[in-house]
């Protein structure tokens, strides 16, 4: 009977554990700038935990999603040495450029991106140093299997037309 009653409160103490964990790292938003982690695969990690990141970009707010480019880079290490093409996350400041808007809505740490009149799920996981975005296995005919590694970026932002 004894046994009876402390493996009922082992699986309590464990359920309350477990919900405790998942909302404490559950993604309701991604909100600000957000970029590509530049030494990220299609399908695996940052190598170098996000510090560098890839020139392009969203900024999310009020359910849309702003493409932007960082076009004042003069950072040389870059995938395939392309100049300008990454950035250092730790940046104070970076000069973007803002281009198309997109419809996205979050609900149960998933982000619906639609484009062309399909929308598209991406599951978001909250990482240490970044928030993975991987694809719903069913996907939008615009939609590929790479998963996306972000990481908001919490310098300041300059605009430029």
């Amino acid at each position: 009977m004894h046994f009876v009653k402390t493996n009922k409160l082992l699986l309590l103490i464990t359920l309350l554990f477990l919900n405790l964990s998942f909302n404490v790292f559950a993604i309701d938003k991604l909100d600000g700038a957000w970029f590509e982690c530049e030494f990220s695969g299609k399908t695996s990690e940052p190598t170098d935990n996000c510090n560098m990141l890839d020139n392009d970009g969203f900024i999310f707010s009020n359910n849309i999603a702003a493409h932007i480019s960082v076009i004042d880079s003069q950072e040389t290490n870059c995938k395939k040495n392309k100049i300008g093409q990454c950035f250092q996350s730790n940046l104070s400041f970076i000069t973007i450029r803002q281009g198309r808007e997109d419809k996205v809505k979050f609900e149960n740490s998933k982000l619906i991106l639609t484009f062309l009149g399909c929308g598209q799920v991406f599951h978001l996981t909250n990482k240490t140093d970044y928030v993975e975005a991987k694809p719903d296995e069913k996907k939008c005919f615009w939609a590929g299997k790479k998963v996306f590694y972000l990481k908001k970026y919490d310098g300041k932002l300059i605009f430029k037309k």
